[in-house]
């Protein structure tokens, strides 16, 4: 018997397979992207009606069960109400799933006044400067060690805007993990990863801007590590509120 080829087999020695060819997206995907797109984009009014089936097989090239597959996603994501005999309605945003990463990603790309994305920063200074409280109380040893590294991270980033982006996410997700609170660090996750695509929520940090969120960072760092929940969740919460407001663009003022 032949043996195999080495690079046919993994490291226990089992034979391994080709990889897989990659796959297109499946239509019913694509088709809930573009859909989505559209309806939080405002092109139909809440309230308005889905176009028909047949409609939207024409418009999109696809079939029935690919159309139905589509409207079906949009339910779960409470985007519109299919009611037997009137057609399918267009739900008011108050009702949207906006947990679900295909609608946050369309209403953050759609937020032409920042009312999402003050919403989201709404959401993070309640849930992280809990966190960091609850860091100063019951974060061990080894915890407090890896938010030191990624504090020497910072400190190595302050002339890289870039750079310092991304060893701030790294610094405020070591902090959750030290909170063991894993549902808030969950949801934190979840708002903000759809939140960094957007340059108007990262903004254009100026030197200064990143000066004063170093030292915002230090502080809270120092606070944990001191063991003072109260001042670790006041500095969190002052530091979120105002590294947004010192990146937040200008309102958009239109001429009469």
């Amino acid at each position: 018997m032949t043996s195999p080829d080495p690079s046919e087999t993994d490291v226990m020695g089992s034979i391994v397979s080709t990889p897989w060819p990659r796959r297109p997206r499946r239509l019913a995907t694509v088709l809930v992207e573009e859909l989505v797109d559209r309806l939080v984009g405002g092109e139909l009014a809440i309230g308005a009606t889905l176009p028909t089936e047949p409609m939207l097989c024409e418009t999109f090239g696809v079939s029935r069960t690919v159309v139905r597959e589509a409207v079906k996603s949009l339910e779960t994501m409470r985007l519109v109400t299919v009611q037997q005999g009137h057609g399918t309605r267009i739900r008011p945003m108050a009702e949207w799933d906006l947990f679900n990463p295909t609608v946050l990603a369309a209403a953050v790309r759609h937020d032409t006044d920042y009312a999402i994305l003050e919403e989201i920063v709404d959401v993070r200074r309640t849930l992280e400067a809990r966190m960091a409280g609850q860091a100063a109380e019951v974060a061990t040893p080894a915890a407090i060690e890896v938010m030191q590294r990624k504090m020497v991270d910072l400190d190595a980033s302050t002339e890289d805007p870039t750079a310092y982006l991304k060893a701030d996410v790294a610094f405020h997700d070591s902090i959750m993990a030290a909170s063991r609170n894993r549902l808030a660090r969950a949801m934190v996750h979840n708002l903000t990863v759809e939140a960094y695509r957007s340059l108007r929520y990262v903004g254009d940090p100026s030197t200064e801007h990143i000066r004063a969120t170093h030292g915002a960072h230090r502080r809270i760092l120092e606070s944990i590590v001191a063991g003072d929940a109260t001042r670790a969740s006041t500095e969190m919460d002052e530091h979120i509120i105002d590294s947004w407001q010192r990146r937040r663009p200008a309102p958009v003022t239109r001429e009469q």
